[in-house]
């Protein structure tokens, strides 16, 4: 099987890692230098203090075709719109596994001629340490959903899935990004302004207290229908992950741009679609734009 991995950030490295033992992989980077040195060195991963190097193809997107069975799109939400433009253009269509955090890029999808579009969630913990390096922190799962299409293509995953690395298949596409969105909505923002680890959240009294306050006002914005089990699901993933730095903290910490705007900037344009005022979700949103950029020393 083969399998073409579009962007070389930590969940792509991460997904190529695992999945290489099995399928004929290929990276796609946005740049020629991370291609060359992923080819000449390796995929190096490490998991547990020990570390292993992973033989990998690597290529630089936008230079020739892009071929595999199934394409993992792993780049940030704000990289969708030339992500999809490079798909129409370099692919002949095919399967398209999207893995963003939010909803924010729901709303792209109709724009990709393919003939299967999934949408998708990564409960690993994965850290990128350098351009060939990837940490894996924390074993979780990918959970899968058809968006639109046919599923065949995608039903070969089901093969390389593992006990270390998980593919599931989920039957509502919405319901598993909502899920998804609302642990990133309360977990990330509140991390990236605090400057902690997850466990934090619910080892400080006071940070408690903040997540529920951000908790209830999300519920509102998204009429979530069950409250109490998502509220279980995030002090589960901030306890099974509690020493893990969300994706948004390490942006801030490496001067990065966030996903801020397609998780609470989602919840926020919901919450004016029903009436429902956000003052802490625009409280956050704020505060962390205002730090993007930046690095903690600035």
């Amino acid at each position: 099987m083969k399998i073409g991995i579009i962007g070389g950030g930590a969940i792509g490295l991460l997904i190529a890692a695992y999945l290489s033992s099995t399928c004929e992989v290929t990276i796609y980077t946005r740049r020629k230098t991370q291609a060359d040195l992923l080819n000449e060195r390796g995929l190096r991963m490490i998991k547990n203090g020990d570390e292993r190097i992973v033989p990998i193809r690597a290529w630089a997107a936008g230079y020739e075709k892009l071929q595999a069975d199934v394409f993992f799109v792993t780049v940030k939400q704000y990289d969708m719109v030339h992500a999809i433009e490079l798909c129409n253009q370099w692919t002949d269509g095919g399967a398209f596994v999207f893995l963003q955090n939010g909803m924010g890029h729901v709303s792209l999808l109709s724009q990709l001629k393919a003939q299967c579009i999934a949408v998708g969630t990564v409960e690993h913990g994965a850290f990128k340490k350098d351009d060939r390096t990837v940490e894996h922190t924390g074993i979780g799962k990918i959970s899968i959903a058809l968006f639109q299409g046919d599923t065949g293509p995608l039903k070969q995953l089901l093969d390389v899935s593992s006990s270390d690395f998980p593919i599931e298949f989920e039957h509502n596409w919405q319901q598993l990004l909502t899920n998804k969105l609302v642990v990133n909505a309360v977990i990330n923002p509140l991390t990236a302004m605090l400057r902690v680890p997850n466990g934090e959240l619910v080892k400080t009294k006071e940070y408690k207290k903040m997540m529920e306050l951000l908790f209830s006002e999300i519920c509102l914005a998204l009429s979530l229908p069950d409250e109490n089990e998502a509220r279980e699901r995030i002090v589960r993933i901030c306890e099974r992950t509690a020493n893990n730095r969300s994706s948004m903290l390490c942006d801030l910490e490496n001067g990065r741009m966030t996903e801020i705007e397609a998780i609470l900037g989602y919840v926020i344009a919901k919450g004016k679609e029903k009436g429902v005022q956000t003052p802490i979700c625009q409280f956050l949103m704020n505060a962390v734009k205002g730090m993007e950029g930046r690095g903690f020393n600035g």
